[in-house]
């Protein structure tokens, strides 16, 4: 009754005895001997690390749950798991007790934060089932017995000071042992992918609507709006330039590895059609409305484009912020940029760029309307059939 007192408060709990006779032979359901007399208990506490409550905390914050393996007694690891933070619905679990089905394994391993007196087979299987229902498991071990469930993780975490088995059969290492490391390296691994999405968009949204002009406009007349060097200008000043920055630029929000290319190309294609409807537009009406020449129509497609391209870019960043501020203020820099290179008289000629007149001004600002409108609308359907399917996805799981 002491020792589980004393596990139930997160101790360690070692008893000494003394039997009379000999000891029975070495096995794992070897029998205790007769005749044995409790001396008295050792009972060790554990020292929390000081950032071990903020690595938990952030996990959380990551929708990241933390689920802590482990030999010693299920009360010990449990009241450690609790004084770390980890949420739980219900106590740790025995791993001399876990269900031998694998849906009620799984259902117990969600519930509780932590399973005592595992097994290294029994851990390799906890990694399994969560696995199997489509989590991406990452596994941190230091000892042979954290191998097999290492090897089967999707990712393998071994400490510096573990054995030299587990460092071997695990993807990264932490050099220092230090737990508090691991967020770091989600947080910059997170910020890589959300803004590799971001710059993929960018570009895919450009071979969309490029390819959108292909078939509307150059395949039937022969003749492309834009010239090469004036492709280059808009690229730089809406793809380019904006690219390096958002590539490099800090940036926060949850990440799921699924989806990669199907979020890519829900953004991309209503944006680069919608993009390139309000270029048809504006080419058109500045052609055959304002009768306007080859030169000028050009212009305004040039000036149509640059204007829609900003706006993708301000789209893409969805979240308020500083980010965003930050954002709208390279945009406002790239749209000062045309404005020069439209101003100056060098670079005007050398892009090819006409005067501006009364009547490619309206065909641009009728051509920007459009495009902004159109995208505006193609967004906001992507977002409530994107909610349907969530609720319909939960419906299912209810």
């Amino acid at each position: 009754a002491a020792a589980a007192e004393q596990a139930a408060t997160g101790r360690r709990v070692l008893a000494l005895v003394a039997a009379d006779g000999a000891l029975p032979p070495a096995a794992p359901d070897a029998p205790l001997p007769d005749g044995i007399r409790p001396l008295g208990a050792v009972v060790l506490a554990e020292r929390l690390r000081n950032d071990a409550d903020k690595t938990v905390a952030f996990f959380g914050r990551e929708e990241v749950a933390l689920k802590v393996l482990s030999g010693d007694n299920p009360a010990t690891v449990g009241a450690i798991a609790r004084d770390a933070g980890i949420p739980a619905q219900s106590d740790a679990l025995d791993g001399g007790a876990l269900p031998e089905d694998d849906a009620e394994l799984l259902s117990a391993v969600r519930a509780a934060p932590a399973i005592g007196r595992i097994s290294p087979e029994d851990k390799a299987r906890v990694v399994r089932v969560l696995a199997e229902d489509g989590e991406y498991v990452g596994m941190l071990g230091d000892g042979v017995n954290d191998v097999p469930a290492l090897k089967g993780a999707r990712l393998a975490i071994a400490q510096g000071s573990g054995t030299q088995m587990a460092r071997s059969v695990s993807d990264l290492v932490l050099v220092s042992g230090e737990f508090d490391e691991v967020p770091r390296m989600v947080h910059e691994g997170r910020q890589i992918l959300r803004n590799i999405q971001r710059v993929a968009r960018l570009f895919v949204t450009k071979a969309v609507f490029t390819a959108f002009l292909l078939i509307t406009i150059a395949i039937p007349s022969g003749v492309f709006p834009l010239l090469p060097r004036q492709f280059t200008l808009v690229s730089s000043l809406t793809i380019g330039i904006p690219a390096f920055f958002l590539a490099l630029a800090p940036s926060t929000g949850p990440w799921r590895p699924e989806g990669f290319l199907k979020a890519i190309a829900r953004f991309s294609l209503p944006a680069g059609i919608a993009t390139g409807a309000g270029i048809l537009v504006a080419y058109l009406l500045a052609r055959h409305g304002f009768d306007a020449s080859l030169e000028e129509g050009r212009t305004v497609t040039v000036a149509t484009v640059t204007a829609s391209g900003l706006a993708i870019v301000m789209v893409l960043e969805d979240e308020p912020g500083k980010r965003r501020l930050v954002v709208a203020g390279l945009c406002a820099l790239m749209a000062l940029g045309f404005l020069l290179v439209c101003a100056i008289p060098v670079a005007r000629d050398f892009f090819d760029l006409a005067d501006p007149t009364g009547g490619m001004a309206a065909a641009w600002a009728i051509g920007t309307v459009v495009t902004l409108t159109l995208l505006a609308a193609a967004l906001r359907l992507v977002k409530l059939l994107d909610a349907r399917a969530e609720r319909a996805s939960a419906a299912g799981t209810r």
